[in-house]
């Protein structure tokens, strides 16, 4: 009796095994014949039939007959003919699926607990297979993108950026992929941030900052949208944080302008010199930390020596320091005004004299041709550290020669008011 229900159990898995084989076989058959629509619900129906043991293998298939599908329409991508985005992401989509799923298939349990039985072959394939996509999702969201669907661009970036966790891989594979698509990856990260700032998904663009902000990939526009986010957000203390962040770890003069603007009109002074005070303690070598020193010092507390021993300090640390040099012969540029403001120039100011305040208008007329020289020095340095970049540096210096020319006049000194004229004037032609 027993041997008669052997012969009948073995005979039920012959039945089975044979009906599995069957299905693989007729799918085999209408990928021979290109009916890939067929292959592709004969596949899903095989998937789904309960008496189905083939996992590994199955699923492998049904990957194929879905990359098959979707090879057309990356060839259309490459080949830059319009394509069916919607086939290339959904084929994508279950092609990267099943080929999981088979991997995953070949690591599970049988019914008694032991490991299935794992075709080699199948696995290389499986794995290959998958190694061979890791760009395509990348493919999939840009093609979103320029369709104006940004709801799956911000899918397939997110699955882009996740590819190389898929279990198929090893860790050293892992972190093989990410080493070597670092690049990629990091444009991707902005990309989703951008996505989310243009969807205004402030707490998903929150959440993925962090992530792009790493990868120093235009971390400049990522503060930006940071910010705004806070200000729509109407948290004004992250946004407080953000320009912070933004000035002392990437050293953003323009974050750190807008921040020290902001406590000038709110009175808050002590903060505006605690936060350079506490950039200067930690990077004592960084040449922005001395620049952002004297920027507070001069914009802020209005105390011009210790902004010149500040800006001195990193034109010391990095010779080319343009912006240094521009900020400190405007330092030379403002004393004037300021002294001016205390009449210390009412003589030169107002351009008269006569017999007994010569000595006066020509003492004033020395002091300040002085000062203006000590301002022409520097943002000629200015000049010399970034010729191409005349926007920075070329009004200030205009403006300075143009004062150099009025008080060598005064001066009677003919030749090197002409000499300063010409400066003028070459300046200006950059300028335009």
């Amino acid at each position: 009796m027993k041997k008669h229900l052997l012969i009948l159990a073995l005979a039920v898995v012959t039945i089975a095994a044979s009906a599995q084989n069957s299905a693989l076989y007729k799918i085999d058959e209408l990928i021979q014949k290109g009916d890939l629509v067929a292959a592709a619900a004969l596949c899903d129906e095989a998937i789904a039939n309960p008496k189905t043991t083939k996992f590994q293998e199955l699923y492998n298939k049904a990957g194929q007959v879905q990359l098959m599908t979707f090879t057309p329409e990356l060839m259309k991508a490459s080949s830059r003919v319009p394509l069916d985005t919607v086939v290339f992401c959904t084929t994508l989509d279950r092609a990267v699926g099943f080929y999981t799923k088979s991997f995953e298939a070949s690591q599970a349990l049988d019914s008694k607990g032991k490991p299935v039985k794992v075709e080699q072959k199948i696995q290389a394939d499986t794995h290959d297979r998958l190694m061979a996509m890791v760009d395509f999702y990348n493919y999939a969201a840009m093609f979103c993108y320029v369709n104006g669907d940004q709801a799956h661009a911000i899918e397939y970036f997110q699955k882009y950026v996740d590819y190389p966790k898929n279990p198929a891989f090893t860790q050293a594979q892992r972190d093989s992929l990410e080493t070597l698509n670092a690049e990629t990856y990091a444009q991707t990260h902005f990309n989703l941030c951008l996505l989310y700032y243009e969807t205004k998904n402030w707490e998903h663009l929150f959440s993925e900052a962090p992530a792009s902000l790493k990868t120093n990939f235009n971390n400049h526009d990522v503060y930006v949208m940071l910010k705004d986010a806070h200000v729509q957000m109407g948290d004004s203390a992250k946004w407080e944080q953000t320009l912070i962040d933004a000035a002392t770890i990437e050293g953003d003069v323009g974050f750190f302008n807008e921040l020290v603007s902001y406590y000038a009109q709110t009175g808050q002074k002590d903060k505006a010199v605690n936060l350079v005070n506490e950039m200067v303690a930690k990077k004592p070598q960084e040449p922005v930390a001395w620049f952002m020193k004297g920027a507070v010092e001069s914009d802020i507390l209005d105390d011009i020596e210790a902004a010149r021993k500040s800006y001195q300090k990193a034109i010391e640390l990095n010779p080319k320091y343009t912006e240094a040099y521009i900020n400190m012969g405007t330092t030379y540029y403002n004393e004037i005004a300021h002294r001016s403001e205390n009449h210390e120039f009412d003589h030169f100011n107002r351009g008269y004299f006569n017999h007994e305040t010569e000595a006066v208008f020509m003492q004033e007329t020395r002091t300040i041709r002085d000062i203006y020289l000590e301002a022409c020095k520097y943002l000629e340095k200015a000049r010399e550290s970034a010729p191409e970049n005349p926007d920075l540096w070329g009004r200030r210096l205009q403006r300075v020669y143009n004062h150099l020319r009025i008080v060598y006049e005064n001066l009677d000194d003919k030749a090197t008011a002409a000499e300063y004229q010409k400066k003028y004037d070459e300046v200006g032609a950059l300028c335009e």
